[in-house]
């Protein structure tokens, strides 16, 4: 079974949709000036509104280490996404601190060895092409487990997951109506998921 972070999160209502749909993760996004950013104060009561047993990640791009722990070490999330430029060092200060860390990669790179816990591989591709499956390696390859993201859909989600074997997949951006998170388009993208 494909493991989901249901992304994105923007507020309490949100967190309920989580709460009736049980991915294995949810997130939001903390770094400024995104869309679905979201502050501390906003961050909180979705941390308090959902599902205990749902860990809460984060996603930073600049914020320092130390901001990163505040949010950690006060229970806002339970784990972060770290972009690619991240340093090694900057991931295993988190980890001698039991946080768990997910980084963004290009495809190849996952057959590196890494510090993260995860390697995201971002699928989204420019306007007018579309994402080469052949980039990623093969499972046997993959030095740590991936979490693909892309605008998923009932139509994409179930050939990116059989062409990749993700472990994880993360839903967003698509399953927005008029920019508010559907549960019709959320369930059946967690089927699909569920079923791999």
């Amino acid at each position: 079974m494909t493991k989901i972070n249901l992304s994105g999160l923007m507020n309490v209502a949100d967190a309920d949709l989580v709460n009736t749909l049980q991915p294995d993760m949810a997130s939001v996004m903390l770094a400024p000036g995104h869309r679905h950013s979201v502050g501390i104060m906003t961050a909180m009561q979705i941390r308090e509104q959902l599902d205990k047993n749902i860990p809460l990640y984060g996603v930073f791009e600049a914020q320092n280490v130390m901001d990163i722990l505040t949010f950690f070490d006060n229970g806002v999330i339970q784990g972060v996404q770290l972009p690619s430029q991240t340093t090694e060092d900057a991931v295993t200060l988190l980890h001698d601190r039991s946080v768990p860390v997910i980084q963004v990669r290009e495809p190849v790179e996952v057959m590196l060895e890494a510090v993260a816990d995860s390697i995201v591989i971002d699928t989204a591709a420019e306007i007018g092409t579309s994402f080469d499956w052949q980039s990623v390696p093969p499972k046997p390859l993959r030095k740590k487990p991936i979490m693909l993201t892309g605008d998923w859909t009932v139509d994409n989600l179930q050939t990116a997951m059989t062409q990749v074997q993700p472990e994880w997949v993360a839903i967003a951006t698509a399953v927005e109506v008029d920019g508010v998170k559907d549960l019709a388009l959320l369930s059946q993208l967690v089927t699909i998921a569920h079923q791999n």
